[in-house]
């Protein structure tokens, strides 16, 4: 082969392995929960999407942040007119749709769902090595860690019932980030000792027999009164708390896997009997 030919290919050779290493500019990110840690962790230029989910202030707990990007409906035409370098996508992202832009040659890149802390502290470092941002995952990793443990510090000895009860008897058990804030929080989780794993329902009966000392609930739409949750009103779940009211833990701490779940986590914490 000609030398300078040889030169040649080996300099291109090289811009493409610098270029391929480089950090990504154009990150679109298409669910809500990479919207979070992408708003966490990216810099403002790296940004070029975020889901329209990221706006809902009940869901999203980046959502003042959010409205600084052009948000998305997950639609194939937005997201190519966006000319991404990097697609955040959840476990449960639209499959067509993501076959699709692979198909195309864009880079997906999946982030599957949180159900306990370490889920989340790896989604965390797995956010942050994709954009070039290891040391911020870290540090939101450390800070984390930090609180839970001060948390854990102050627990009692002795564990009371608790249960995240919702609208029409649903509720929270094993392999639940709910469960893991009660459980780290201090409370001992109705739920798991009735046998709940992941989301489930528990009828009032069964819960009359628990003697759950506190409710907690966390409302999707605020100030909504369907059925369903008239029925966590009712006057036999007062006496069984004494008259304590259930507890609002809004679901933007643990709709999707974050670091804001120390936050939640020290909510009840502070709930404990004295």
């Amino acid at each position: 082969m000609n030398k300078g030919l040889l030169t040649f290919l080996l300099c291109i050779g090289t811009v493409l392995i610098a270029d391929a290493a480089e950090p990504p500019q154009r990150i679109v990110s298409i669910n809500l929960c990479t919207d979070q840690l992408l708003l966490m962790l990216g810099e403002p230029g790296q940004i070029a999407s975020v889901s329209h989910l990221a706006l809902e202030p009940n869901s999203s707990y980046m959502a003042r942040q959010a409205k600084a990007y052009p948000v998305n409906h997950g639609k194939a035409e937005e997201i190519l007119a966006l000319k991404p370098d990097l697609i955040v996508a959840g476990a449960y992202t639209n499959r067509s749709l993501v076959g699709l832009l692979k198909k195309l040659g864009y880079r997906v890149e999946r982030f599957p769902l949180a159900s306990d802390i370490q889920d989340i502290r790896d989604n965390i470092r797995l956010m942050a090595r994709l954009i070039d941002k290891k040391a911020q995952g870290e540090l939101l990793v450390a800070d984390m860690d930090s609180r839970l443990e001060q948390v854990k510090q102050q627990r009692p000895t002795h564990r009371p019932k608790g249960v995240f009860y919702q609208p029409n008897g649903y509720t929270s058990g094993a392999h639940t980030l709910q469960h893991s804030a009660l459980e780290l929080a201090g409370w001992d989780n109705v739920a798991v000792s009735e046998g709940v794993v992941g989301y489930g329902a528990i009828d009032l009966e069964r819960l009359i027999l628990a003697k759950p000392v506190q409710l907690f609930t966390s409302s999707y739409a605020p100030g909504t009164q369907s059925r369903g949750q008239q029925m966590l009103q009712h006057p036999v779940l007062r006496r069984l708390t004494e008259g304590r009211k259930p507890i609002e833990v809004a679901y933007k701490y643990w709709i999707c896997g974050g670091p804001m779940i120390a936050e939640a986590v020290e909510i009840l914490h502070r709930s404990l009997p004295q």
